[in-house]
């Protein structure tokens, strides 16, 4: 993907899948050029969603579930759903691996311990069973003692990692043919972040040109710029969940009260959650306002090292389609 920008659109699994697969169809005729499926647990599953896209919507756009976690799916049903993908939709299926939500894996009976080990050693088995040899691994999460495919993928499908911390991102430079950045950074945590990937990708012998860098930004367009901040400004309350994303919160230097913003998605309280997130925050941390707004912000993201924007379309049908439109705009500028 490197040295030309490709435009993503993301599904979150909050609404039906007949009207994401609607919305897909239309992402797709307007330039994107891949469809992002979060896992969200408790919602609707991503790649379910991806094998239904795979048949409905036509074209040769990406299929990604993400973060697919390692805490909660074994690596062989999951390596086995990945290369049913491609044999259905063959050169399209891709995944991005990661930890998942701290308070929603807490939800599940899960802990998130040693995350960076976890998904390096996911990631090393999705690989080596997509070769189609049987896979001996003991590693302190993934165990496989001669597991194989029938059905190996005809072409390489792309691994991305789901990355915030340090760490993490560093894993993503040194095993990932991609990284993808969580919603609610700044432009200045992009550069950040993308930077401490590609380092790790130059020390690691590998060639940085050739790390995929993908980022979720929530993304709302209506003619009054105001009513699309409101839009972003409670998916921004959602995403702050995640206690990762304090060090970007403080870098940036805007007042949130994150531990309240967490307190009250915990209770489900997304009213309470969503005062808490000022007009500063969603224009730091998301791409909401006018059409020509949204292509000057879309634009800011890219320059901070982005070459996959994966937008998170949001509003009303009308604000959707005016986001369709800045897709198609900017696509038509960056082809």
């Amino acid at each position: 993907m490197a040295g030309r920008v490709r435009i993503g659109v993301n599904f979150d699994g909050f609404v039906p899948t007949g009207e994401a697969i609607a919305l897909a169809k239309d992402a797709v005729a307007a330039g994107a050029g891949s469809l992002w499926v979060a896992e969200h647990l408790g919602y609707r599953e991503a790649i379910a969603t991806c094998m239904a896209f795979a048949f409905a919507v036509p074209g040769e756009a990406a299929l990604v579930p993400t973060a697919v976690s390692p805490y909660v799916s074994h690596a062989v049903p999951t390596a086995m759903a990945l290369a049913t993908l491609d044999e259905v939709a063959p050169g399209r299926a891709a995944i991005a691996v990661g930890t998942g939500n701290p308070m929603f894996l807490k939800e599940a009976g899960q802990a998130m311990v040693k995350p960076v080990a976890a998904v390096r050693e996911f990631v090393a088995a999705l690989r080596a069973l997509w070769t189609g040899e049987p896979v001996h691994t003991e590693g302190d999460f993934v165990r496989l003692a001669g597991a194989r495919l029938a059905v190996v993928p005809k072409t390489s499908i792309p691994v991305y990692v789901a990355a915030i911390g340090p760490d993490m991102l560093k894993l993503a430079g040194r095993v990932g043919d991609g990284v993808v950045l969580s919603a609610g950074l700044s432009t200045d945590s992009v550069r950040q972040s993308i930077a401490h990937c590609l380092e790790a990708a130059t020390g690691a012998g590998r060639d940085p040109g050739k790390i995929g860098r993908a980022g979720y930004i929530f993304f709302a367009a209506s003619r009054d710029g105001s009513a699309a901040r409101d839009i972003v400004r409670e998916r921004l309350a959602f995403v702050m969940r995640n206690k990762f994303l304090a060090e970007n919160i403080k870098a940036s230097g805007i007042a949130v009260d994150h531990e309240a913003v967490i307190a009250a998605i915990a209770r489900r309280d997304i009213a309470g959650a969503t005062a808490l997130v000022s007009d500063e925050a969603v224009d730091a941390f998301g791409i909401a306002g006018t059409p020509d707004h949204c292509m000057q912000r879309l634009a800011d993201f890219v320059a901070a090292g982005l070459d996959e924007p994966v937008l998170g379309l949001l509003g009303t049908p009308e604000d959707c389609a005016l986001g369709l439109d800045v897709i198609r705009r900017f696509a038509a500028e960056t082809q």
